[in-house]
């Protein structure tokens, strides 16, 4: 019995050996959130995107001081209107102001989506590059430092590759 127990120790300690050959992963990792915000294509973006809140912002702007303006002109005026008049002005004046924000949340969802089509395109491209990077360099796996790892040694960190690759398919494309 006795030889037994040691015969299997033996066979678990010799086949353990085996699993400790195997070869190792190859991981790197690379922040998402850098590249996306330091490439070419990154930067055109968010320049898109941003010209387009200014647009709407100047076109809010306008529509606000409307909105004032008529605030401003019913309180003056408020005195010398009868009351079915004055009723009438308060009415025109909720229904901009409500237009106003209706304008608000548009412009808002108007962003929104826009920044979101942009990021969707550039994270689809920016997965078909790391998707090479990792066959040529033989990585098992490239994580986004910025979601759930705690520490990775510079060594592994392909963000500067990954700019770079992408700001170079970016002019040849």
């Amino acid at each position: 019995m006795k030889r037994a127990v040691l015969t299997v120790i033996a066979v678990c300690m010799l086949s353990g050996g085996q699993a400790l050959a195997a070869p190792a992963s190859k991981i790197a990792v690379v922040d998402l959130q850098k590249v996306v915000s330091e490439c070419k294509e990154g930067v055109a973006a968010r320049s898109v995107v941003q010209k387009k809140a200014e647009e709407l912002t100047a076109d809010l702007k306008k529509l606000g001081d409307d909105l004032e303006k008529a605030k401003t002109d019913l309180e003056k005026g408020r005195a010398k209107l009868s009351a079915d008049a004055r009723t009438e002005k308060e009415k025109q004046l909720e229904k901009k102001a409500l237009e106003f924000q209706k304008r608000q949340r548009d412009a808002q969802e108007e962003l929104k989506k826009l920044e979101g089509e942009a990021l969707r395109k550039l994270i689809t491209r920016l997965g078909g590059i790391m998707g090479k990077m990792g066959d040529d360099g033989g990585y098992t796996a490239i994580l986004d430092k910025r979601v759930g790892v705690f520490y990775a040694n510079r060594d592994i960190d392909l963000t500067a590759q990954l700019i770079k690759k992408a700001d170079e398919e970016g002019t040849a494309n």
